[in-house]
């Protein structure tokens, strides 16, 4: 295909994704639930794909595992000191996974059940949990999140295709750019901090803008770290895009990595603000 014809195609399937994910969110608490089971189960399949191509006997049992795991946070409520526990861990983890990138030592190959668990199942099942068993349930922070990550990916695009000179990780992400990544930081707070004060002033607690100046920290600070651990994984198995699920724009990992990692930032953020 030529650049207008791939321009089409990720156009066209950046609209339908949008829109998807969108409907999905304001259709109810279902509609996320249903969001997140996807993005595991399709993250899943494609991480295993890349680190075991052609192993289906090891895609199924890991999936059954991640779904096991699913399924018992099911039975930790939100309210409780276990949740919490829980979130901090899935936060390490995750944490983990960046200090992998500096220093190698999560061998894909031996721990590809535990990396799936904790990089997928752990912070989508809390997700879930929480989502399920807490009251009322509130669209625009979901939203307001992936707009965010949408946002501060877009900003330092433009930026760093304009104004960007020095690598932000070069190694994992060549076309990323320090000028890039500071510039959409500072644009995506400042965005945030106005949707707070003008739109989104009745969500979570009376202290909104503070609230959702700290989710686009988070979504702008851990979510370009998501990205970058994706791509790290990438890079391992030779891969260019996780998968083909979204023509133009790759699989669930390249769509939701920065999401992924963000949730148990997001969870933690939202119960210390709804105290």
């Amino acid at each position: 295909m030529n650049k207008n014809q791939v321009l089409r195609q990720r156009t066209l399937t950046g609209l339908i994704y949008g829109i998807v994910v969108t409907g999905l969110i304001f259709t109810g608490k279902w509609g996320l639930v249903l969001l997140a089971t996807l993005v595991a189960a399709g993250a899943g399949h494609e991480y295993i794909r890349m680190v075991h191509p052609g192993n289906n006997a090891l895609k199924a049992a890991t999936l059954a595992v991640m779904g096991g795991i699913i399924v018992l946070l099911q039975f930790v409520g939100p309210g409780t000191s276990l949740f919490m526990w829980l979130l901090l861990f899935s936060a390490a983890m995750l944490v983990l996974g960046v200090a992998n990138m500096y220093v190698s030592f999560i061998n894909h190959s031996r721990l590809f059940m535990i990396v799936a668990v904790l990089y997928l199942a752990l912070p989508l099942g809390l997700l879930i949990s929480y989502i399920r068993q807490t009251e009322p349930y509130m669209p625009a922070i979901w939203m307001g999140m992936l707009a965010t990550i949408w946002m501060s990916d877009s900003f330092a695009y433009l930026i760093g295709s304009r104004v960007g000179k020095t690598k932000l990780f070069e190694r994992i992400s060549p076309k990323k750019s320090w000028e890039g990544f500071i510039g959409a930081g500072i644009l995506s707070l400042l965005f945030s901090g106005l949707a707070g004060k003008i739109w989104l002033g009745d969500t979570v607690s009376h202290h909104a803008v503070w609230f959702w100046v700290l989710l686009a920290l988070i979504t702008w600070l851990i979510g370009t770290m998501g990205d970058l651990v994706e791509s790290s994984v990438k890079r391992t198995f030779g891969v260019k895009d996780s998968g083909s699920f979204l023509p133009g724009h790759g699989g669930f990992m390249d769509r939701f990595d920065s999401f992924i990692y963000s949730v148990p930032f997001v969870l933690i953020l939202i119960i210390c603000f709804s105290k």
